[in-house]
């Protein structure tokens, strides 16, 4: 039997965990998904995914679960504006921690009571790209308006004298639009350079901007009666600031209408786009939990939620805090993202569910979160809690410094010999190595790789084909599974069926299709998690059941 217990002396239990993942809105789901041996995995509908080509994982979730235990914190209006003002990365990841909180009735009250030992590190793997898309729809929409006012003969005196003489000061303009067949996409391309080239010329515009200029600068600081020539103006009070807000709003509104000019480009992208930057997620649980310890986005690709859960970890050991809240949440499975994948070939485009280690064809992208709650064992034990989700024994990370993509040899076998020294571990503990197993010809040399870290009893699975590439989320997702396996004494369910495994693998009768025993009667059931990140970033994690 394996010392888990760190150099320190000290173990790091899992006490709190949730998720939101494909065809399971929480812990319980999860588990019965994987026991049936079933995928989430569905076609995906929108018409920029094509007909019935990619299978993709929507998240089961629903806001309106949450949003009673936030108001009954938080109140009515912060859990409104949460609904309204925030995208689903914050939003899956605060039912994700609600979850988690309602683990114990105890977590809540340690989380206050600890405070700033309390951290935060939740991160994504892509942001929230829908509302970055919508930005971008925003402003592109707004400056094609905007240029196209601007651009007019009446308002762009520099544009009547072209169309007078034919000659243009500076840079020539672009080609006429007209000059293009009537609907086709030249001549919409010609028509916004066209519009972009003149309306920088138009001197209507530099008047309306030199008169917004102005209206910006009201009440900008209090230069009254009593300020004496060549002081420097005094700050204004918070009630006067907000009353110059007001005033240049209305200001604003006024010249808008007097010119009739479509709004600027500049008003037109929501300021939602700020508040669902990258580490919002983290951000708002503080405030819902109402703690102040250190809360940030950790971004590793795919192996994020590792680097979260090492971030955490390491801040406990350290005796920074006692208490870490750690995970991962990602957007939807968004089309641009599909594409890009399909394009790099590594997504399927068949229409059907691939599985690890079979055609090879390529992953299904998911979206989601899973959030963990892991805590110093001497603390909580004092407190009465004993972790339902196992130890922690052991985390490391390592780059492959070698390709974007495709995982070295040596790069993953750095990280998984020092998670394995950390732990105190060896091939003949391990009873359950889950893989990071994309669906793709990079499945076959991480079974290569992970040979001398797996003992012949050693049972191997994967799960990109129950719950998809969640991007960020995968890490967390088929880790919550190992941590649950290891907990029953058994390899949970994969689906994998052993008639359709790649006819290259070694040992196929060590990879896991229906749900496996492991581990002698009394022995300590240890198991590790293989995270493969995009651009060659590595996390390894070696757990062991709680007794």
């Amino acid at each position: 039997m394996h010392e888990s217990r760190t150099r320190q002396g000290r173990r790091i239990g899992v006490y709190g965990w949730g998720i939101v993942a494909p065809g399971a809105r929480n812990i319980a789901a999860l588990e019965a998904l994987l026991r049936n041996g079933k995928t989430a995995l569905e076609t995906a509908s929108r018409a920029e995914l094509g007909e019935g080509l990619f299978a993709v994982g929507e998240p089961e979730f629903a806001i309106d679960d949450y949003v009673g235990w936030i108001a009954e914190r938080k109140g009515e209006a912060f859990a409104t504006r949460l609904k309204k003002k925030m995208g689903d990365n914050v939003l899956f990841a605060l039912g994700a921690t609600v979850q988690a909180m309602q683990c114990n009735a105890k977590l809540e009250g340690i989380a206050r009571e600890l405070d700033e030992a309390c951290h935060v590190y939740v991160g994504s793997g892509v942001g929230d790209l829908p509302q970055s898309y919508d930005a971008a729809r925003s402003l592109d929409k707004a400056t094609r308006a905007w240029n196209q006012f601007w651009a007019d003969p009446s308002r762009c005196a520099a544009l009547r004298a072209f169309m007078e003489t034919g000659t243009a000061a500076g840079a020539p303009p672009p080609a006429d639009p007209k000059t293009f067949p009537v609907d086709s996409e030249e001549r919409l391309e010609a028509r916004l350079a066209w519009d972009a080239y003149w309306a920088e010329r138009s001197s209507s515009l530099k008047d309306f901007l030199r008169r917004m200029m102005e209206i910006e600068a009201i009440g900008s600081t209090d230069e009254g009666p009593e300020s004496q020539p060549g002081s420097r103006p005094k700050p204004l009070s918070d009630k006067a600031h907000l009353d110059a807000i007001r005033r240049r709003v209305r200001a604003l509104r006024a010249l808008l209408d007097e010119i009739g000019c479509p709004p600027p480009p500049w008003t037109a992208v929501s300021p939602d786009l700020i508040w669902n930057i990258q580490n919002a997620p983290a951000a708002q649980i503080t405030m819902l939990l109402d703690v102040h310890g250190a809360a940030w986005a950790p971004v590793g690709a795919c192996s994020t939620f590792g680097v979260a859960l090492k971030c955490g970890r390491d801040a406990i050991l350290r005796g920074e805090a006692k208490m870490a809240i750690v995970g991962t949440t990602d957007p939807r499975p968004d089309p641009a993202l599909v594409g890009a994948f399909h394009e790099a070939r590594v997504m399927a485009g068949t229409g059907e569910v691939n599985a690890p280690f079979t055609t090879l064809r390529g992953t299904h992208l998911s979206g989601g979160s899973c959030i963990w709650i892991i805590g110093d064992e001497e603390y909580f034990s004092a407190r009465g809690l004993t972790p339902v989700g196992g130890w922690v024994d052991g985390i490391a990370l390592s780059s492959d410094a070698e390709h974007i993509i495709t995982p070295s040899v040596s790069g993953p076998k750095r990280a998984m010999t020092r998670a394995f020294a950390e732990a105190g571990v060896g091939p003949k503990d391990i009873a359950i190595a889950d893989l990071h197993a994309t669906g793709t010809p990079g499945d076959l040399n991480e079974l290569s790789l992970v040979e001398s870290f797996v003992g012949d009893h050693t049972r191997i699975t994967a799960r990109k084909g129950q719950l998809g590439h969640g991007m960020a989320n995968s890490g967390g997702w088929e880790l919550t599974a190992l941590a649950l396996g290891l907990g029953a004494g058994e390899a949970v369910s994969t689906g994998i069926e052993a008639s359709q495994l790649h006819p290259n693998i070694r040992r196929p009768q060590a990879i896991v299709g229906t749900t496996a025993p492991i581990g002698a009667e009394g022995q300590e059931k240890v198991g590790f998690k293989l995270m493969l990140g995009i651009g060659g970033i590595t996390c390894c994690v070696v757990m062991s059941a709680a007794k």
